[in-house]
């Protein structure tokens, strides 16, 4: 049977109603019940036609509805029957309590039910008069978080291409008590209800992971994450963690000594020639660095630069930023960024980017396991400038430096074990061998290391990308070589078909490129 066109889509009042593709799915699964009690119903009322008080006279009948349930009580339909005879026509109070005694009270369609007593063509069609409302279920726990979850390292350029290094800050300063996040409570959702009136209880959400870690507390309410401390704020992948911060307001000096700490390190000085500065976090640098040693564990931040005065060495286990980096040594295991490199060693596991500011690298070798970018490399008066890419850097740079020490200390276990019995040579013994044994599980940890490496990606990304190039910079990626020979303005120098060399370039005059500090 099918609705009547007028009918089609029409639905009873209440949140979360079935839709007609359900209405009809839900017909399609009432199709045995619905034939069965259909049946039943016509049955009797033939009973009650051909019961008459004359042989062969049949009886007066009035309108005949037949109401059906779904067997999961969340919909009823109407079937009307027209009348027999002298039968009369049901009223829309009738319709009403026909419902009301089979029990149907929620969700009834009161505009179709009022229409369907004037409707001529209701007979033999089925109308959808009631609609049970679905459960909605509850909203899972959710985060707010007042801090970012990863912190941005894009440097703030302005319109003259200047890095404002001074304005990033890569430790989130934090006070005890403050809040890192709210944690929102699940909602209980909302119940449904059948056609009949029962009630369909609905699932509740699921509560929130708080993200607890170390030096954090929950408030009483469990509604907020606060901090157990003062320090750094840091989410680790899992949970928001805050670290000691280690806060110098002036300079650092190597008549300070050896600063060693746990957590972050924010000078706000410079630091001095002699110094040796390690942190297991992030050090934030608000002056210039001289010859010195500084080793972060995460980033370093140099806002005014380096002039290392050819002893300097600064390392970071992820990424370096300075003003400018003059006659040291960087090592990054993820990227470096600076305004100009001048007379430099930098081993990058990334890449190298000197694109704000004057934008030079002008001497020393440079190298980058992907990338280096910058507006201008090597001088007109053609300074030897290496770029080297490919590899991993760091982890080259180390593994010759312990197999040295390997080479270095196996000599020296042979001539002490040459050298004549006495008393203090098995204790020289005993001790070189223990630095020998320290030396190659190093290497070893390093060999493995390099064996878990993801492979390389099918397309080789390893380039020099600059706006100019000047003679004497030579480029090597793998053991292949190319020394340039001429000025080439927005170049890309490449391996290609085995071979390095520009991959794009254009030859115009560059001599108004060449950069200030060019000798």
């Amino acid at each position: 049977m099918a609705l009547h066109p007028r009918f089609r889509g029409s639905a009873a009042p209440g949140p979360a109603l079935w839709s007609e593709r359900r209405f009809h799915h839900t017909l399609s699964r009432e199709d045995a019940p619905f034939v069965i009690s259909l049946t039943r119903f016509a049955t009797k009322r033939i009973q009650r036609l051909f019961t008459g008080s004359a042989p062969n006279t049949g009886a007066d009948l009035n309108e005949g509805i037949f109401l059906y349930l779904s067997s999961d009580g969340m919909a009823a339909w109407l079937l009307f029957l027209p009348p027999v005879g002298n039968g009369a026509a049901l009223t829309t109070e009738q319709l009403g309590q026909a419902l009301a005694r089979r029990g149907v009270i929620y969700g009834v369609d009161k505009h179709l039910l009022e229409q369907l007593p004037t409707q001529p063509q209701r007979y033999f069609r089925l109308f959808r008069i009631a609609g049970g409302a679905l459960p909605v279920p509850g909203e899972d726990g959710s985060i707010v978080g007042h801090y970012p979850r990863t912190v941005q390292a894009d440097l703030p350029v302005d319109e003259l291409a200047q890095a404002d290094y001074e304005t990033l800050r890569l430790v989130q300063d934090i006070r005890q008590g403050d809040v890192i996040c709210e944690i929102l409570p699940p909602t209980q959702g909302r119940p449904g209800n059948t056609v009949t009136g029962r009630l369909l209880p609905a699932k509740p959400g699921n509560p929130a992971q708080a993200p607890q870690g170390r030096n954090t507390v929950l408030s009483e309410d469990g509604r907020f994450l606060l901090t157990a401390r003062d320090g750094h704020v840091e989410y680790t992948g899992r949970s928001f963690q805050v670290k000691p911060v280690l806060d110098i307001a002036g300079d650092v000096s190597g008549d300070t000594g050896i600063v060693n700490f746990l957590g972050d390190i924010h000078i706000h000085g410079d630091v001095f020639r002699g110094a040796t500065i390690r942190a297991m976090g992030s050090i934030q640098i608000d002056g210039a660095v001289e010859d010195c040693s500084i080793e972060a564990g995460q980033d370093l931040v140099v806002s005014s630069g380096v002039q290392g005065q050819d002893h300097g060495v600064i390392q970071a286990h992820r990424s370096v930023y300075a003003k400018y980096l003059e006659h040291c040594r960087v090592y990054a295991q993820e990227s470096v960024q600076s305004d100009c490199v001048i007379d430099c060693e930098v081993y990058s596991n990334g890449t190298v980017r000197v694109r704000t500011g004057r934008g030079v690298i002008i001497g020393g070798t440079i190298r980058a396991a992907q990338e280096v970018d910058a507006a201008t490399v090597g001088s007109k008066a053609e300074r030897l400038t290496n770029i080297i890419l490919g590899g991993m850097p760091c982890e080259d740079l180390e593994r010759r430096q312990i197999q040295a020490e390997v080479e270095a200390a196996e000599a020296a276990l042979q001539a002490l074990e040459s050298t004549p019995e006495c008393p203090d040579r098995n204790q020289a013994l005993s001790k070189q061998r223990m630095g020998l044994y320290v030396a190659q599980m190093k290497l070893k940890r390093l060999e493995n290391s390099a064996e878990h490496l993801p492979p390389s990606p099918d397309q080789d990304h390893r380039r020099l990308n600059c706006g100019a190039v000047y003679p004497g910079t030579v480029v090597t990626v793998d053991h292949a070589s190319y020394r340039v020979s001429r000025v080439m303005q927005e170049c890309a120098i490449g391996l290609k078909n085995g071979l390095v060399g520009p991959i794009r370039f254009s030859e115009k005059e560059a001599s108004s490129l060449d950069p200030p500090h060019a000798k």
